[in-house]
């Protein structure tokens, strides 16, 4: 069989094993239990493996005995702290926790590769590695990964990853080169003003009125400091001030998220808001501290094995609507792999074929199309066959 019809085949146990994960979530760095399952299997198929990586990642790794590259083969694991509101037998059993971004997916189709390389190991040539990582959702992960040494011991030449796109139909990837995915970063201000009482507002340096200028001089940013071909985002998502209806607080407290592509952007970010956080304060007579750190790097593909993923889809025996300029101000910690090991990131379009009942990652009717997950093995095995020639 060749990986397609060995994905295919396969389908009904990538599906048991997904339905299994999404019924027991764990959130980052606590992906104890998924671990187990996912080093038991792998083990099953012939794999050697190594884990506790960053606490719960691991390693499967798989020689073929001939001549080949090292590739290494990322799928991340943990959940998000969502309660479930989708109404299937394969819910969510723990609450307040969910499976909201297609991680189960993705270490299903993990699995489903470790089990399609012992079934072609007689075929195949180098070392493939299986990196299960944690964490990602809160963008440490791949990092402590990184710094615990995993790349320095299994040198990899090439890595592949794969991300189940809700947004778009079974059918569609994603498979650009270069920048792809927005680098991220957070931001926590806070104001410091003189609270009082709101019967007598002139007795007090408001910082309610002074969060709502800097919140609204925020949204020119982007707009009247950037290139408009240029792109970035400023979201400022919390916002804490007061407990009574009738006391001007004295401290508002707020946080957010700033997206971009290249440091120079970031660059521009930076300034402008540390600018209108000191001078917005000063004018309001309040003290504005701003903290701003960037969590991950944009995830850029190496053009080269962009192209191998752009061949392997080629081959595959199925009608495929390839993106080639596919972007995205959503954020993955994966660039952290990417900018030390030549590879790429492939979005695989997972979403409902009626637009309408798509629901976003993160949302707490997140699902997604099943059928994405085999197509999603058979590209990526495809691609480590490519990069081996």
């Amino acid at each position: 069989m060749n990986p397609q019809q060995l994905a295919e085949s396969y389908f009904l146990q990538t599906q048991a094993d997904r339905r299994h994960l999404h019924s027991f979530p764990e959130l980052s760095f606590k992906e104890f239990k998924t671990a187990e399952f996912v080093s038991a299997r792998l083990l099953e198929s012939g794999f050697t493996v190594k884990s506790g990586v960053a606490k719960t990642g691991l390693v499967a790794s798989f020689d073929t005995g001939r001549d080949g590259p090292a590739i290494l083969l990322r799928f991340d694991m943990d959940a998000l702290p969502i309660q479930e509101e989708n109404k299937v037998d394969y819910c969510s059993q723990i609450p307040g926790k969910m499976h909201a971004c297609g991680h189960d997916g993705h270490v299903a189709i993990g699995l489903t590769i470790g089990w399609m390389i012992s079934q072609m190991k007689d075929l195949l040539t180098g070392t493939f590695h299986l990196l299960f990582q944690p964490a990602e959702e809160i963008g440490l992960g791949a990092l402590e990964m990184v710094n615990e040494g995993v790349l320095d011991e299994i040198k990899p030449d090439h890595m592949l990853g794969v991300h189940l796109w809700s947004e778009k139909p079974l059918g569609w990837l994603g498979i650009t080169a270069g920048a792809m995915m927005a680098a991220s970063g957070k931001l926590d201000i806070t104001v410091h003003g003189k609270g009082g009482h709101g019967g007598q507002p002139q007795m007090t340096n408001d910082p309610i009125v002074t969060s709502a200028q800097i919140i609204q001089q925020i949204q020119t940013i982007v707009s009247r400091n950037l290139d408009p071909l240029d792109s970035a985002v400023v979201s400022i998502c919390t916002l804490r001030a007061g407990k009574q209806f009738n006391i001007i607080p004295s401290k508002v407290e707020m946080s957010g998220t700033v997206r971009y592509f290249t440091e120079r952007t970031y660059g521009i970010l930076k300034q402008q808001l540390s600018e209108i956080c000191e001078y917005t304060g000063r004018a309001m007579g309040c003290q504005v501290d701003l903290e701003l750190e960037v969590l991950v790097s944009a995830t850029c593909n190496d053009p080269v094995v962009s192209g191998k993923v752009r061949e392997a889809a080629e081959k595959l025996d199925r009608q495929l609507q390839v993106d080639l300029t596919y972007r995205t101000m959503l954020s993955e910690d994966v660039g952290v792999f990417l900018e030390r090991v030549p590879g790429c990131f492939i979005l695989v379009g997972a979403g409902d074929t009626n637009e309408g009942n798509r629901f976003p990652h993160h949302h707490p009717c997140f699902d997604f199309d099943e059928r994405a997950m085999p197509l999603a093995a058979t590209l990526l095995l495809q691609s480590c066959l490519e990069l081996a020639e």
